[in-house]
């Protein structure tokens, strides 16, 4: 019998994207169902705290949306609840900080205390399809698209050039609000158990218990199920350990379903007075109200709002939660920081130094410095052992900085 999948909505698709996912026919759903507001529950207001979710940008601790939190006592868990190291912890992983009150200390940073940090991958699984041309691959059936800030792990020669089909990667990013993975962190990884994946449900057959997300068909009818309850439907947001092999007629087949309304449902802690979400607006009704990574956010009190606001466009959002919807305080635009590869920011003490080729390694990173710009030091000082503070851009090669600026600390 020939499937029957419940339609999502057609959705117009980027000119640029057309060429590679096509084949995905304009079903991908908007994560958090579209332009209404999926409401997360199980959030109040007041209460202390923080809780911040985007990509790691930086390192002294841990910087994730311009916040520097101490990871000293932090409980660092993957996605299956695996425990971490600090150590492990690499620019671009998406991470969800769960930590004190975020303050300003005497310099004007922003430093907060983590409690717990969840790291989450979107997805883990083979590469079908690759156009670097476009930027875009193709893993596990879900649409992914690079950018100059696209951090690759440092096995991976030539950025996405030096991916082929068939390797199998974890993919750290956040969707767009058509669906599409826009990846922040990509690494290669030695043959898993089971595959992941997270993302919107883009069709849904009942009767067979077969779903799809991006390319991918799914059977679900044996899978462990967790999350909200209820029936799998179209737009919901669901997070897949899939079988390493697909099933007949290339059928995956899930060992573990959890299904939420919308990316962040459920996760969300009670009681933190105040949120900071990096993300994409995945649905839009207007300038004040609109979501981001699912999450409905009311804008209208927010002064020197950004213009021209819509879907899809990469933004910060700070506020407090009252009833699920993130009363925003203020929203700035993040997509220069995409383009141009530039907001990254590491501190530590320099462990190698190369003076002819200008690079240096801190926390394991290679740091090129012939045109970085020096304070309260110079070049010459660069020595093994010395505490600085870079900011830079992600070289070409997406596993190094170049830096734009060398602060000496000691």
């Amino acid at each position: 019998m020939p499937q029957r999948f419940l339609p999502p909505a057609v959705i117009s698709r980027r000119r640029w994207l057309a060429v590679s996912i096509a084949s995905l026919g304009g079903t991908l759903s908007a994560c958090g169902g579209g332009g209404t507001f999926d409401v997360i529950t199980g959030v109040g207001t007041g209460g202390t705290g923080s809780f911040s979710s985007g990509a790691i940008s930086g390192f002294g601790s841990i910087i994730v949306n311009n916040v520097r939190y101490d990871d000293t006592h932090a409980s660092v868990r993957s996605d299956e609840g695996s425990v971490l190291s600090n150590a492990q912890l690499r620019l671009g992983m998406v991470v969800e900080v769960d930590a004190t009150d975020i303050t300003t200390d005497a310099v004007g940073l922003r430093r907060a205390r983590a409690n717990s940090i969840q790291v989450r991958t979107e997805i883990l699984g083979p590469i079908e399809r690759i156009d670097v041309t476009l930027g875009v691959l193709t893993v596990l059936g879900q649409p992914v698209r690079t950018s100059a800030a696209t951090v690759f792990d440092d096995t991976v020669r030539g950025a996405l050039a030096g991916l082929v089909p068939g390797q199998v990667v974890a993919v750290f990013g956040q969707r767009d609000g058509q669906g599409v993975c826009v990846a922040s962190r990509i690494e290669l990884r030695a043959a898993p158990d089971h595959y992941h994946v997270r993302g919107p449900v883009v069709a849904v057959e009942l009767a067979t218990q077969r779903l799809r997300l991006g390319e991918a068909t799914v059977f679900y009818g044996q899978a462990l199920r967790e999350g909200e309850p209820g029936e799998v439907r179209v737009g919901s947001f669901a997070t897949l350990e899939l079988a390493s092999v697909p099933g007949v007629a290339g059928v995956w087949r899930a060992q573990r379903l959890e299904v939420r309304s919308a990316p962040l449902a459920g996760v969300l802690p009670s009681g933190k007075a105040q949120v900071e979400l990096e993300g994409f607006i995945t649905a839009f009704t207007g300038p004040t109200q609109f979501s981001v990574s699912g999450v409905p956010v009311d804008a209208r009190n927010v002064s020197g709002m950004p213009a021209n606001l819509g879907l899809n466009q990469h933004v910060e959002v700070k506020g407090q939660l009252s009833n699920g919807v993130l009363i925003a305080r203020e929203i700035e635009r993040e997509e220069g920081k995409d383009r141009d590869g530039s907001g990254f920011e590491v501190e530590g003490r320099i462990t190698a130094i190369d003076t002819a080729a200008a690079t240096l390694v801190l926390r394991g990173l290679v740091i090129r410095y012939a045109n970085a710009r020096f304070e309260d030091g110079t070049r010459d000082q660069l020595r093994v052992g010395v505490k600085i503070d870079v900011k830079g851009r992600l070289a070409s090669d997406g596993t190094s900085l170049d830096a734009v600026e060398i602060e000496f600390e000691d």
